[in-house]
């Protein structure tokens, strides 16, 4: 490393060392993420003691310049970060946060009350399903309520639009479909997406009937009875035949149910089937095991509040 040290001067070396070292990383000489040499190596070439290099190296450390790597040594620090995954700490974070909302036009009051929100925020206490289906919303959070065990509700689309507070300490619990516009309507809402899909259990039951056999679905929701049909169709083709039947249309249901090789029933519609004995019942569920463990997980995660007022940079 190219410094020059004058000890015939009124200049201690240290302050020297200090300042060639500052100049050098500030002009661009030592390149960020570049390796500094050792503290032995640096005092060997200039002729000074190791802890008069040590002491500049804390220094420009504590200015910021540098940082301490143990076991690898001392590097130039990588710049100004220009992305969370980039910040060193939290008050880096904080800053390119704000920053981020400044230039996209909040207001320091708007960006004060969305903090003041966060800093407010606790673990969700709840579930809140948004569909825009009351069997469906009826249907999945009956389905959370008795495998979590934790209180689930829902609401309809239009009315979370007319109330956001709706998911106010909530997780919003929706189809893939609708995440966007739940996203948008209630900015900031924890919002868990899950996926409909076929369980190894029904799977295995599927797989093992034999061909030609006769499957009825009945069902509260229109969209079980569509998904189950796609997804029995996508996994034996034509090889079965399959009946669905709303629950509400009985007569139709009930005539069907004793030529049925299968019956497969959502678990809100599986008491009223029941007891017209079919062959063979079956419970399916929208919410498998693994959108079940993503649910626990998610109730984990803080929730801000959510008031009905106008969104933040709207000025409305």
């Amino acid at each position: 490393m190219d410094i020059v040290l004058n000890r015939k001067g009124g200049v201690p070396v240290h302050d020297q060392l200090l300042a060639q070292l500052e100049l050098k990383i500030l002009g661009g000489g030592i390149a960020p993420g570049e390796r500094l040499p050792s503290v032995r190596a640096l005092a060997r070439q200039l002729g000074l003691h190791a802890n008069t290099v040590s002491a500049a190296y804390r220094e420009l450390e504590s200015a910021g310049h540098v940082e301490l790597k143990r076991g690898a040594g001392v590097f130039v620090r990588a710049g100004v970060p220009a992305t969370l995954g980039e910040a060193r700490g939290l008050d880096e974070m904080i800053r390119l946060a704000l920053r981020t909302a400044f230039r996209k036009g909040y207001t320091a009051p708007e960006i004060r009350a969305a903090v003041e929100r966060w800093l407010k925020a606790a673990p969700a206490e709840r579930v809140m399903v948004v569909d825009p289906r009351a069997e469906t919303i009826e249907l999945m959070a009956h389905e959370v309520r008795e495998a979590l065990g934790v209180p689930a509700s829902g609401c309809t689309l239009e009315e979370l639009e007319a109330e956001p507070a709706l998911l106010s300490g909530a997780l919003a619990l929706v189809v893939p479909y609708h995440a966007d516009k739940v996203a948008r309507l209630v900015p900031g809402a924890a919002v868990q997406v899950v996926h409909l899909e076929l369980s190894s259990e029904d799977q295995k039951l599927l797989g093992a009937l034999p061909p030609g056999a006769t499957i009825l679905l009945v069902s509260r929701s229109e969209l079980v009875l569509s998904f189950a049909a796609a997804l029995i169709g996508g996994l034996r083709g034509d090889e079965l035949l399959v009946e669905t039947r709303p629950l509400s249309r009985r007569a139709e249901w009930q005539r069907l149910v004793p030529a049925a090789d299968l019956v497969v029933v959502d678990v809100l519609a599986a008491a009223a089937v029941r007891r017209t004995r079919p062959k063979r019942l079956h419970e399916l569920r929208l919410l498998g095991d693994a959108a079940l463990a993503r649910v626990r997980r998610s109730l984990s995660a803080i929730v801000p509040t959510v008031s009905d007022g106008p969104e933040p940079g709207t000025g409305e």
